[in-house]
């Protein structure tokens, strides 16, 4: 009967267990960059809405970082070779939501070249 119990206790907390999502919006410096992004790190999901770029920078990725310390940051993306105007860009993180618990809490448009960012968003636990 206790394994009974402890079953359906495990199975209610699956059903209702929860993702955390966290928001932020870009703060652009440089190309036109805007989106509202959503991150859900249980998933390991990603949503950049609205997403304006105009494609004109050079070596340029979405990238997560702890607080704009570039020195560990990690890639996020494929290279963004073209324009984007009012898109909804969708990513898949592997291990989201253990870079987030190590502190990553940054989504910024960077580019390797210059090694410089062209707008950050940090992120805000919903």
């Amino acid at each position: 009967m206790k394994k009974f119990f402890l079953f359906i206790l495990f199975f209610i907390i699956t059903l209702f267990s929860f993702s955390e999502n966290f928001f932020g919006t870009f703060d652009a410096k440089l190309h036109q960059i805007k989106g509202d992004i959503t991150v859900d790190n249980i998933n390991g999901t990603i949503a950049i809405n609205d997403f304006t770029y105009d494609g004109k920078g050079s070596d340029v990725y979405i990238i997560i970082s702890k607080d704009k310390n570039f020195k560990d940051k990690k890639n996020i993306s494929k290279k963004l070779k073209r324009a984007y105007v009012n898109e909804d860009v969708y990513l898949e993180v592997k291990n989201l939501a253990k870079l987030m618990d190590k502190g990553y809490n940054t989504i910024s448009v960077y580019t390797q070249k210059y090694k410089y960012s062209f707008a950050d968003a940090k992120l805000i636990m919903d």
